[in-house]
């Protein structure tokens, strides 16, 4: 069977991506998005549109009220904000501020906020499909929820782009890959679509966006452990584009869960979100919007001078909410979810800027995906002779995953923390601590901590704590 060769317009576009990255992709014609509506960020580019899109909803085995507290996400193909919209109980769901002459993809989220559909229908190509389409009308055709996959029962009032992906059994459904090799240059090509991974909204052609993929490059490792994510051969820290990273309205969005035990057991579990705006975006407020079962019930936790209090889902850039200093346009929040709560694996939510009226907004929305990741514990001794802090063999705060590292902090009598080591592999099973940091005879409170990578520096993706030891020296 012979490959279909890309068009001369894409064949230009995707050698223009490659020799310029995503300048070019986003400045010089490669799938730019388009459009002067809404606000924009440095670099042009509107971040929300004037058009609202309705639809409806069934399952392939019920009717569309079956559907109710599902949710619906348009994604623009080339700039990865996202517009949402819950269906309501007659299988309806309506989305504000769409841009619907550019390319969108479509996935739908069960009521928990988990990926369970992707919009795909047969290409005229054997074996293909195809997955990101524009709109010619405010309202889309009866979609149909079949399995993974999301299909119209018409093509009325939406136009198929030419990007496509495998479907080699047929099925209707995307194959995706996990077994193909990083061989090449730094325009690998993972799906064969020809557009290199540093630039594909899709890298492994598994019909699901890279923005809700928790295995971005179909390599077989989480991105959350994977220092090349997008399977580009690029080292990611060395990069300033991933799925975390946005090129408009928001420089990244940043989540870090952690895991700390109490006494009795049980555990409590934070949230921590922030995202960075860039220059010139002044949305009316950055808020979140994500499943209910997880975030209700968050709270904000008491400190010296302010009571405990209800998590109204907002992030702020005030230098007291764990996002620098006032001012320097880093929007965070740190919370401590409910009893019992945390992310269940490939769960979604989205950050939302808001723009328009406070009496009529519309978002420009930037899907999180939490990965698939098993916590355990983190458990240590201490040899005061030799001052040598030993993990024990028997750790496994991130169930049988071992890339991960691992650190240990000190704090005096008053609670005041006065060393952290550096952070050493998984490997590393003992840490010294510095001579003559100790004073004999005083107590000190240990503990260790175990971390995930931090694609976004500063935020590990996940951390878990041991439980806090006194020990006198």
């Amino acid at each position: 069977m012979f490959k279909k060769l890309p068009s001369l317009q894409n064949q230009v576009r995707v050698l223009l991506c490659a020799l310029f990255g995503w300048f070019a992709f986003f400045t010089a014609g490669c799938g730019s998005s388009g459009g002067a509506e809404g606000d924009s960020s440095s670099g042009g580019g509107a971040l929300y549109g004037s058009d609202t899109i309705s639809g409806s909803i069934s399952g392939q085995s019920g009717g569309q009220s079956r559907m109710a507290g599902w949710v619906v996400v348009l994604t623009e193909r080339d700039t990865g904000i996202s517009r949402v919209g819950e269906v309501n109980s007659s299988g309806i769901f309506t989305i504000n501020g769409v841009r619907s002459s550019v390319p969108h993809g479509l996935n739908l989220l069960s009521p928990d906020y988990l990926v369970r559909g992707t919009f795909a229908v047969a290409a005229s190509t054997s074996a293909k499909l195809q997955t990101f389409f524009t709109m010619t009308k405010t309202n889309l055709p009866r979609l149909i929820h079949r399995g993974y996959v999301v299909t119209p029962q018409s093509m009325d009032g939406i136009s198929l782009s030419t990007d496509t992906i495998a479907d080699a059994d047929g099925d209707g459904a995307p194959d995706g890959s996990s077994s193909l090799g990083l061989v090449g240059t730094s325009t690998v090509d993972l799906d064969g679509d020809g557009i290199p991974n540093d630039l594909d909204p899709d890298i492994d052609g598994d019909g699901l966006l890279n923005v809700f993929d928790a295995d971005d490059d179909g390599d077989g490792t989480l991105d959350v452990v994977d220092t090349d994510a997008n399977g580009n051969l690029i080292i990611d820290s060395a990069e300033a584009f991933s799925d975390q990273n946005f090129k408009y309205g928001i420089e990244y969005l940043a989540a870090s869960v952690e895991v700390h035990p109490v006494v009795g057991g049980t555990t409590k579990t934070y949230l921590s979100l922030a995202t960075k705006l860039r220059s010139g975006v002044s949305p009316l407020s950055v808020q979140v919007r994500g499943p209910q079962a997880l975030l209700n019930g968050s709270v904000i936790e008491a400190t010296s001078t302010t009571p405990e209090a209800a998590w109204d889902k907002r992030l702020l850039d005030d230098g007291g909410s764990e996002d620098g200093f006032s001012g320097d346009s880093i929007y965070a929040k740190k919370v401590l979810l409910g009893t019992g709560k945390s992310p269940h694996p490939f769960q979604a939510l989205f950050l939302q800027l808001g723009f328009g009226s406070a009496e009529s907004p519309v978002f420009a929305e930037y899907p999180l995906t939490f990965p698939d990741i098993d916590i355990g514990t983190m458990t240590f001794t201490w040899n005061g002779p030799t001052r040598t802090v030993a993990k024990v063999t028997t750790s496994n705060p991130f169930g049988d995953l071992t890339t991960y590292s691992w650190a240990i902090s000190i704090s005096d009598a008053d609670g005041v923390k006065i060393y952290e080591s550096t952070l050493v592999t998984a490997e590393t099973q003992t840490i010294v601590i510095p001579d003559k940091l100790l004073s004999t005879g005083s107590v000190y409170t240990f503990q260790a901590t175990a971390q995930l990578l931090d694609r976004i520096a500063g935020y590990p993706a996940f951390i878990v704590y041991s439980a806090s030891q006194s020990i006198t020296y």
